[in-house]
């Protein structure tokens, strides 16, 4: 039974949008799952690859939606990249495609962000001191224009010294109306423009959100499930690092896609939405 599967489980790993909610919508079972999951002592941590918000901002949303998690049990893309920028270089100097919840978790450790204004097409592309960059970093960026694209591209094309990361490879993100851009679609752009490829992905599916998970909530890989939406990042990523996965057909993959379905992103459980986990925690 499921239940027995559960049952061995001390720590519950969730993707947010797509999984818990879209946008302002919490989705079905989710806030009752997890008040289920409080009630029974288990460990609870979100990791989600969206990079366009602060933890306090995730934090603060999901109060609002009913859901009270302490700011260390919220792991997102934006802020393990600032941990592994300032653990790598803490005086690092960074130019971002991406919103204000990445900028600002970078300028928390210590960083600097070079364009910390909303840059516009009215600028002169090259009134920019690009010999200051480190890094160039990419993220979810809605409001990315023609001067963002071109001087991100200069740089990585005439400074060989610069690293390209980025926080996540999601080409798509989950919204009530369907999917749109993701932060993945962002380095594409790049990608393609600069004649370079992206050094490294911080989020799922690499092993770092995990990892970090579970070292924070003093478990191990074995007594962790990763409850997920899509098949090539939150399954993919537990299935690498060991860890049961539970894939939530509420977000980007559906039951369609499932033909496709190989042993490396396979799932260990596939649910239509939450309430299949709360009726079969209660069925015991």
């Amino acid at each position: 039974m499921l239940i027995d599967m559960f049952d061995v489980f001390d720590t519950f790993l969730f993707d947010g949008d797509g999984v818990l909610y879209k946008e302002s919508n919490p989705l079905p079972g989710s806030i009752e799952f997890l008040n289920f999951l409080e009630k029974q002592g288990k460990k609870v941590y979100i990791l989600t690859n969206n990079s366009t918000k602060t933890r306090k901002e995730f934090q603060t949303k999901l109060t609002t939606l009913g859901i009270t998690l302490p700011i260390k049990n919220i792991l997102t893309s934006s802020y393990l990249t600032a941990k592994y920028i300032e653990k790598q270089s803490p005086k690092a100097t960074i130019y971002v495609i991406g919103e204000d919840g990445l900028r600002s978790e970078l300028k928390a450790v210590g960083l600097v962000v070079l364009n910390d204004w909303q840059e516009n097409n009215e600028e002169d592309i090259f009134e920019f001191d690009f010999d200051k960059v480190d890094y160039v970093i990419t993220g979810m960026d809605r409001l990315l224009n023609y001067t963002k694209i071109s001087r991100a591209t200069h740089i990585l094309q005439n400074h060989d010294h610069v690293k390209f990361i980025a926080t996540n490879g999601d080409f798509t993100f989950p919204t009530v109306k369907g999917l749109i851009p993701g932060g993945g679609a962002m380095i594409k752009i790049l990608e393609v423009l600069s004649d370079r490829n992206i050094e490294l992905v911080i989020g799922k599916p690499e092993p770092e959100m995990y990892e970090t998970a579970v070292e924070l909530s003093k478990s191990s890989i074995e007594k962790t499930i990763m409850f997920g939406d899509r098949i090539e990042t939150d399954i993919l990523g537990a299935n690498q690092v060991g860890m049961s996965s539970c894939l939530v057909l509420t977000g980007v993959t559906q039951m369609r896609d499932l033909e496709n379905l190989t042993e490396e992103n396979a799932p260990t459980i596939i649910m239509s939405d939450l309430r299949d986990a709360l009726n079969n925690f209660n069925s015991s």
